[in-house]
């Protein structure tokens, strides 16, 4: 009965122009499956975010979890990237342009994200100027919603047999888009003619976005970055520290699938019960997460505290967090030691009796790796 509350796209292969502009129908939100799945979900973000108010200092651990976070949400993408070209391009710091592909694409992300914060900060608001800045940022580009003619058709991946295959086609035409964008967008943003809890808010956000695929490339990856933002704007988290990226790399199948209902057959039920899930299961794990690295510091902490080997070690203990793989120069550069005894403290470290960091050796640079804070980001 509820499908017909909603008008689906028919045929896959004709742009999508009659996309219903939002809000849904209520009758498509509230239900009392998707309320319990709600109630779960904003119980564990809740925990989430009292974890994370909690820790002295966020920027310890924000970074190395945002990017995670661009690591998974790129892999979505089929963009794959090691743990030591990742971190290695984090620890450097330079130019993201002399990096290979994959790395680019994680830390354009990253990038997007934190840009993404300071937009919403200082404007207020997730706006037009919001989403064509992740765009750009995202793909390093430098133009804006796709033209009329870009003709754009998704395909089903793979090499199976119906690889190459239309699944769907977003609207097409300039006037379509940008008035569905503005629609989405006054969605968002005005809460109180749209007086929906904004876990649900981000769900139906997302897929709008994603149906309207509004940019020639990269909507998948904006549209993650989106999600996050939707969370920290509306006040559901303070600091953007939940992995749904990971949860969607894991269920890949299931995500696309659950978007193809929606179009396909109006089945808004298993879309939202599905991105709930995820927020469920992923501020359980980043919780969990938060809780073994906090552990984990404490404990290095005190033990270069008791050791008396090391001049200023709580400043050492910061950063060896915030640069999971450290080197001399971090060291330098900050002004906390000269360079002999940043490189002695960093040995003495990976010896026994600490065996806190590894040694790598990456592209002729010396690395010392926080062996046991890599494995819980990765986890």
């Amino acid at each position: 009965m509820k499908q017909s509350l909603y008008n689906i796209n028919p045929d896959r292969n004709v742009a999508w122009n009659n996309l219903p502009p939002l809000p849904i129908e209520a009758a498509l939100y509230r239900d009392i499956d998707i309320l319990e799945a709600l109630i779960a979900a904003k119980s564990e973000l809740g925990k989430l975010q009292g974890r994370a108010i909690a820790i002295p200092n966020p920027a310890i651990l924000v970074n190395t979890i945002i990017l995670q976070e661009a690591k998974s949400s790129a892999e979505i993408e089929n963009i794959f990237t090691t743990e030591d070209e990742l971190y290695k391009a984090f620890g450097e710091n330079k130019n993201e342009e002399t990096e290979k592909g994959s790395v680019k694409e994680v830390l354009h992300y990253r990038e997007a994200i934190w840009k993404g914060l300071d937009h919403i900060n200082q404007s207020n608001k997730i706006d037009f100027e919001y989403l064509v800045k992740m765009y750009q940022t995202v793909k390093k580009a430098n133009d804006g919603i796709r033209p009329p003619q870009s003709n754009i058709y998704i395909k089903q991946g793979g090499t199976g047999p119906n690889a190459g295959k239309v699944v769907y086609t977003p609207p097409q035409g300039n006037d379509i888009v940008l008035q569905l964008i503005d629609n989405l967008l006054e969605f968002i943003e005005n809460d109180q003619n749209y007086k929906i809890d904004p876990l649900i808010k981000m769900a139906i956000a997302h897929f709008q976005f994603e149906a309207i695929h509004p940019f020639r490339d990269g909507n998948g990856r904006v549209g993650r970055v989106l999600n996050i933002h939707i969370l920290t704007h509306k006040n559901q988290l303070d600091m953007p520290i939940l992995f749904l990226s990971k949860y969607i790399l894991e269920t890949k199948d299931l995500y696309y699938s659950y978007l193809a209902g929606v179009s396909q057959r109006g089945d808004w039920k298993n879309w939202l019960l599905y991105m709930l899930k995820a927020v469920e299961i992923t501020a359980k794990m980043a919780y969990q997460k938060l809780n073994e690295i906090l552990e984990l510091k404490k404990s290095i902490t005190d033990i270069l505290i008791q050791s008396k080997d090391f001049a200023r070690p709580e400043a050492l203990s910061d950063m060896i967090f915030m640069q999971p793989y450290s080197k001399v120069k971090h060291f330098t550069d900050a002004k906390m030691y000269a360079e002999n005894t940043a490189r002695k403290y960093l040995e003495i470290l990976e010896k026994k009796p600490y065996n806190i960091l590894q040694k790598k050796r990456i592209s002729g640079n010396d690395y010392f790796v926080n062996i046991d804070l890599v494995r819980i980001l990765g986890e």
